[in-house]
């Protein structure tokens, strides 16, 4: 009898230790994106505009796809009150016919138009840089400039973007509401080049500072600084301006 019973309470401490383990959280597992994003936070290029009735499910499947993976979205609209001159020549590059359309990292390999969670995931994953990630430092100085420095996990060839981007933009949008709330509106790049200004041979363990000037803004901006290594993403970062 004395047995049994300690049988049974042998039995259910092994279930309730099992149970334990099945709850333990992944350390690992990557949270969601915003400001102050992981180094190696991965890049969506939303290309968007308000009277696309089907963009909204693009915003909603991106946001569905950060609970997954640590994504910074750019908001690229296009032919609305919202397009810019780098937003054109962006369109223009990714040869984008479509919208919505998405595209990860930079990679135009990756082009979608679908708009699904597993496939932003899957093209995510396709696009991961060949090299570790850059430690990608982002400061805002008092006067509003922006100071990024790039720090080379691996020696390599970089470039460096800055996009600005504005939040809390309330506007119409088909497919969503007469009030509808626009995050990650691209307003346009702080570097020279469309593609990203060159940083040079970065030997592992070094770094390189550029400075910016996004000028004088009114709203809720922050800029988003990240490096590429032959044409792809390898770290992004997020940092508030205002």
């Amino acid at each position: 009898m004395v047995l049994q019973r300690m049988r049974k309470y042998l039995i259910i401490l092994m279930c309730a230790l099992v149970s334990c383990v099945g709850q333990k959280e992944d350390p690992d597992e990557p949270g969601p994106s915003g400001s102050g994003a992981d180094k190696a936070a991965g890049l969506v290029m939303d290309f968007t505009a308000t009277w696309c009735v089907n963009c909204p499910r693009m915003t909603s499947a991106i946001e569905e796809a950060s609970a997954q993976r640590a994504i910074i979205p750019i908001c690229v609209h296009f032919q609305d009150d919202m397009v810019c001159d780098d937003g054109k020549a962006l369109v223009s590059h990714f040869g984008v016919q479509a919208y919505p359309t998405a595209v990860m990292n930079m990679d135009a390999s990756t082009l979608i138009t679908a708009t699904s969670k597993e496939l932003i995931i899957a093209k995510l994953d396709a696009s991961a840089s060949g090299k570790e990630p850059c430690d990608v430092d982002v400061l805002v100085g008092a006067d509003g400039n922006v100071s990024v420095t790039v720090t080379a996990a691996e020696a390599g060839e970089y470039t460096l973007s800055v996009a600005l981007l504005e939040d809390g933009v309330v506007a119409p949008q088909t497919g969503g509401s007469d009030n509808y709330v626009h995050n990650a509106v691209f307003r346009g790049f702080l570097q020279e080049n469309l593609l990203g200004d060159s940083l040079g041979e970065i030997s592992k363990g070094s770094s390189v500072e550029r400075s910016f000037s996004p000028g004088s803004l009114s709203g809720k901006y922050r800029v988003v600084a990240f490096v590429c290594h032959e044409g792809k993403v390898n770290s992004a970062k997020s940092a508030d301006l205002i």
